[in-house]
């Protein structure tokens, strides 16, 4: 897929139609499930009067494995991205975000790209007339989300904790007095250089188990909530399905990534986040979605189709 089009993906990360056909759910090995209520560990006699143990639920699709509490985290704040540079995949282009005056401002923006005239090359633009404003918009994802004043390059990005995800509006952008071609399309955050310690490698990967399972039972939560609605439900499965090869898509390029998965972590939380959201306050249906989704002639391999 071209990456102007990967662009248009992320502007929509964490809504309900992604552009990817369903795939394999992400699965965490190793969970286990609590012990039901009523068992007894090795060594230990039951009462006599015990109840007997409840019968078990049945499954909801895109449920594999133990499960944490169906919640909607904390949305990450502006001042966890404010003061610290956050770079591009975590090696390439640069911003920095700043508060001045009760307003939310960038304070420094250069974008990396290839040159123009010269296919190949890397070319580096240091963005003049700072600081460029911040326009908040609305946004049914949980995040906060912010339209950058960059008329030469429009984008918008979604706070995440201590990182930014970027959409381009266009894709890459051709910087033409400077001869450079930037796609700032991706995940800001901290730098290669400081993914350093295998100690904070073991607290990444247990924390993303951590939001693996919540993310599980949000879906799990959503989809019970929505089961007698065809066309979100339908959505949901889609949404949940497409998200694990839209997160490698976002975060395969990032620094460290392989012995960190930094940007995965923050991608998992921003959908953990999603969920709970939509979890709370219901499930807003882009406009003409339920009409297409009903005009949709069925999938090869259907039921009843010859």
């Amino acid at each position: 897929m071209p990456y102007w089009r990967r662009a248009a993906v992320m502007a929509s990360l964490f809504a309900l139609l992604p552009p990817h056909p369903a795939r394999a759910q992400f699965a965490l090995p190793g969970a286990v499930a609590p012990a039901e209520e009523g068992s007894v560990a090795v060594g230990e006699q039951r009462p006599s009067a015990a109840k007997p143990a409840k019968k078990k639920r049945p499954r909801t699709p895109g449920e594999d494995g133990a499960a944490g509490p169906a919640i909607a985290p904390k949305t990450p704040t502006e001042e966890s991205a404010i003061g610290k540079p956050l770079f591009l995949d975590g090696a390439r282009s640069v911003i920095e975000l700043q508060r001045s005056g009760g307003d939310f401002q960038v304070a420094k923006l250069a974008l990396t790209g290839d040159r123009i005239s010269r296919s190949g090359e890397v070319c580096r633009v240091e963005v003049a007339g700072m600081p460029l404003k911040l326009t908040q918009r609305d946004n049914d994802s949980g995040l906060r989300h912010y339209q950058v004043d960059f008329p030469a390059c429009p984008f918008s990005f979604d706070i995440l904790d201590g990182a930014i995800l970027v959409a381009a509006q266009n894709g890459a952008c051709e910087l033409k007095a400077a001869d450079c071609r930037a796609d700032p399309s991706g995940l800001w955050g901290v730098g290669g250089g400081e993914l350093t310690d295998p100690k904070r490698a073991a607290e990444m990967l247990n924390q993303r188990a951590r939001t693996e399972k919540t993310v599980r039972a949000n879906f799990q939560a959503l989809y019970a909530k929505n089961k007698k609605d065809k066309i979100v439900r339908k959505i949901l499965v889609r949404a949940q399905a497409g998200f694990s090869s839209l997160r490698e898509e976002i975060c395969r390029s990032y620094a460290q990534e392989s012995d960190f998965g930094y940007c995965a972590l923050r991608v998992t939380e921003a959908r953990a986040l999603t969920l709970g959201t939509q979890l709370a306050k219901g499930v807003k249906l882009p406009a003409n979605v339920a009409e297409e989704e009903e005009a949709a002639p069925p999938r090869k391999g259907a039921k009843g189709k010859k």
